[in-house]
C-alpha cells in the first residue's frame, strides 16, 4: 500500500501526531529531533552521506569533526520541523519567535505587490502565525508532500492560520498574479528540491527555467511586484529568530532575459541558504545539472 493510502501505518502516525499535540512544546521538539536522528541513522544512511557530500562542497576545507557536526544539526533540524507542525499554534504566545522587519514590511503590504520569498530554513511554516496576527492575508505557493499525511498535515496547519494555498503550475501562477495586481502578498519557495535533485538554488550550475526561481521573475516581470526574502533561523531548540529582508525588485532590462532574472534572483537567494546550509531542509538532495527546458 502506497503512502498515499489511509493504511495502517497513517493511522499509527496520525495517532502519533495527536498525541503530541498534547505535550509541552519543548517535549514535541525534542522528541522529533531524537527520533528522526535515530531512525536515520539506522535506516536511511544515504541521507547522511548525501548530506556529507554536498556540506563539503559547501564548505570546502573543513575537517571530518565540522562536518559531523553540522549533520548533527541538519537531522535535529529536520525532526523538529516535522514534530512541531502539531504545536507550531503556540509559539507566538509563548515568545518563541524573535522577529526583526516586520514593521517595514507591514508598511508596504496592501500597498504594493509583493512577492516574499521563503526560505526553507529554521521552521518556515513560522511566517504563517506571523502573517495572520499582523493583519497580512498571504498567498502561497506550495509543492503537495507525497505521503498523505504528511500533505494533510501542512494543508490544515497552513489553512488554520489563513493562508491561501496555490500549486505551482500554470493554473496557480495565473491566480498568483491574479493576487498580486491587487496588491495581495504571494509567497513562493525558490530553493526547492524535485524528484531527490535541488533545483535552486543554482550553486554554480546555468540559470534553468524549470524551478520556482523561474515562476517568481515572472510573476515579478508581469506584476511589477518587489521582492523581499524571509527567512527563519532556528537559535535554540525550539526558538526562532524570523528575518524579514530589504525590499529588491529585478532590474531594468531592454528585452526580456528570463535566464538573466532568474540568474540575478538566485544572487539575492544562494547567499542565505548557503550562509544557513547545515540548517537546510533539502541539504541531502542531489546538486545535478538540470537539462534546458524545452
Amino acid at each position: 500500500m502506497g503512502s498515499g493510502e489511509r493504511n495502517a501505518e497513517y493511522w499509527a502516525k496520525r495517532a502519533i501526531f495527536h498525541a503530541l499535540a498534547l505535550l509541552p512544546t519543548d517535549w514535541v521538539s525534542n522528541i522529533g529531533s531524537h527520533g528522526i536522528r535515530r531512525n536515520v541513522r539506522l535506516n536511511r544512511p544515504e541521507i547522511i552521506a548525501n548530506a556529507r557530500a554536498n556540506l563539503a562542497r559547501h564548505r570546502p576545507g573543513a575537517s571530518p569533526a565540522e562536518l559531523e557536526g553540522w549533520i548533527e544539526e541538519f537531522l535535529d533540524g529536520v525532526g523538529r520541523i516535522m514534530a512541531e507542525f502539531s504545536v507550531i499554534h503556540r509559539f507566538l504566545r509563548e515568545g518563541r519567535l524573535e522577529i526583526e522587519g516586520l514593521e517595514a514590511f507591514r508598511a508596504m503590504a496592501g500597498r504594493e505587490p509583493i512577492i516574499a520569498i521563503g526560505l526553507h530554513t529554521g521552521n518556515w511554516e513560522t511566517f504563517g502565525p506571523v502573517f495572520q496576527q499582523a493583519g497580512i492575508p498571504l498567498t502561497s505557493f506550495y509543492q503537495p508532500p507525497e505521503d498523505l499525511l504528511e500533505r494533510e498535515v501542512a494543508v490544515a496547519t497552513r489553512r488554520r492560520f489563513g493562508v491561501e494555498l496555490l500549486r505551482p503550475d500554470a493554473s496557480g501562477v495565473r491566480e498568483g498574479m491574479r493576487r498580486l495586481r491587487t496588491n495581495r502578498v504571494v509567497m513562493i519557495f525558490p530553493d526547492e528540491a524535485r524528484d531527490g535533485h535541488t533545483m535552486g538554488p543554482l550553486f554554480g550550475r546555468a540559470p534553468h527555467e524549470s524551478g520556482n526561481l523561474s515562476i517568481a521573475a515572472r510573476l515579478a516581470r508581469h506584476t511589477g511586484a518587489r521582492f523581499v526574502i524571509c527567512h527563519s533561523e532556528r537559535t535554540a531548540g525550539c526558538r526562532f529568530r524570523l528575518r524579514f529582508g530589504a525590499p529588491f525588485a529585478l532590474p531594468e532590462r531592454v528585452s526580456q532575459d528570463r535566464l538573466a532574472d532568474v540568474a540575478f534572483l538566485n544572487g539575492a537567494v544562494e547567499p542565505v541558504v548557503a550562509a544557513n546550509i547545515p540548517r537546510w531542509y533539502f541539504l541531502d538532495d542531489s546538486i545535478a545539472p538540470i537539462a534546458p527546458k524545452t
